[in-house]
């Protein structure tokens, strides 16, 4: 086994109609590549049986974790890997995708290529959104239109031009989901250290980030890729922008990801997202030197 995928499970009860299409779409395509294996973990409003019996009608080998409760993006994420860890410790690479993704058959394939013949830590494809920006290389141009009602093999078929029209061996700067991960880097770095990350969600790719970059060694200024030799759709924040307390658990992640790195954490990030000298990260490390 070379790859196994791992997922935060969440289908919200106010919108579970709307949650089980797009679960529908994105475990339909995950079946068009065979031997996919999937380490959900169920974060809430369906039981493990309810799931199993959800996905009885696709290939997919699927392990189930979690108790049904919402533990947060950082912990679930977490507690797959370290099952893959201790219970896979031979394969050599972990992704992480989310329920709102559409994934072409043997997506990743170009992906691991890219990874056996570099020593990235990690790489990303490239994505369609919601919206039809094409991440990370196309944001200034018109979006693209995407099939209405969004069919499954119409958007396939979307994917499949995009692919051919942007295909390029060279990888772009950027970080985006979903991601795949050298499950040796990862271990390295110690994945989500949700110590640090107490809240449900927000900030904790970009502890993973800073993790990495001082993994590859800052004398080497690395920073995040994506390949547009493949070609995923992504909803992009479907399920986070609904949840009510979004803005105090990103301030508790924000919180603790300055206590794990530091104000020259932030600067790092500054560098890594490529900000100007107004950007996100580079103005709270600002405010925290101004006037020393």
């Amino acid at each position: 086994m070379e790859i196994m995928h791992t997922m935060p499970f969440f289908i919200r009860p106010e919108y579970k109609e709307h949650d089980l299409k797009l679960m529908e779409a994105c475990f339909v395509s995950l079946s068009y590549t065979a031997d996919t294996y999937v380490v959900l973990y169920n974060q809430g409003c369906l039981s493990e049986q309810e799931i199993q019996e959800l996905l009885k009608p696709y290939s997919l080998n699927v392990i189930i974790l979690g108790e049904g409760q919402n533990v947060g993006i950082p912990k679930a994420r977490q507690r797959c890997f370290e099952y893959i860890w201790e219970n896979f410790p031979d394969v050599p690479y972990i992704s992480e995708i989310h329920l709102d993704m559409i994934f072409p058959q043997n997506w990743h394939k170009p992906l691991l290529s890219y990874l056996e013949h570099t020593n990235e830590p990690m790489i990303s494809p490239c994505i369609v959104t919601e919206s039809g920006h094409l991440h990370p290389i196309d944001n200034q141009k018109p979006a693209v239109q995407l099939p209405e009602g969004k069919k499954l093999e119409n958007m396939l078929l979307l994917l499949e031009e995009i692919s051919e029209q942007f295909h390029s061996q060279e990888p772009h700067i950027g970080f985006i989901h979903p991601v795949i991960h050298r499950s040796s880097a990862l271990r390295h770095i110690g994945g989500y250290d949700h110590r640090f990350l107490p809240g449900k969600q927000g900030y904790e790719d970009d502890s993973l980030l800073v993790g990495y970059s001082y993994y590859m060694g800052t004398q080497n200024s690395w920073r995040p890729k994506c390949l547009p030799t493949s070609w995923v759709y992504h909803a992009t924040l479907a399920q986070r922008m609904t949840l009510g307390d979004r803005q105090e658990e990103f301030q508790k992640n924000l919180n603790g990801l300055f206590q794990q790195y530091g104000a020259y954490g932030l600067k790092e990030l500054a560098r890594l997202h490529g900000e100007t000298s107004n950007g996100h990260f580079q103005s709270y490390f600002n405010s925290l030197v101004q006037g020393r």
